[in-house]
């Protein structure tokens, strides 16, 4: 996966967002900031809509590859039912009875 790019626009120096936050805040609203420490990427600020936006698609994602792990799942059952393990084992090996 490749790292997200920011412009020298987004970027700015720890101490700098120390001095500066109120600022920095807002720009952030408008797109994610890159907080630098000692020249080393450390923080992203970002809106609180985007933050929204990117969980919600977080949240979308999981959904979808646990659907296709059961949906792949279901249709090795279909094709091998002598692969199947009864619940009662399931649960005994976790220790839940």
């Amino acid at each position: 996966m490749e790292k997200p790019s920011f412009t020298q626009d987004q970027m700015v120096k720890s101490s700098d967002a120390v001095k500066h936050f109120g600022e920095i805040r807002k720009h952030a609203k408008e797109q994610p900031i890159l907080i630098m420490d000692n020249g080393r990427w450390d923080t992203v600020l970002l809106g609180y809509t985007q933050y929204e936006k990117l969980y919600q698609r977080l949240v979308e994602l999981e959904e979808r590859y646990e659907a296709s792990v059961l949906e792949s799942r279901i249709e090795r059952l279909e094709r091998q039912p002598e692969s199947a393990v009864p619940w009662r084992r399931v649960k005994r090996s976790r220790g839940d009875e």
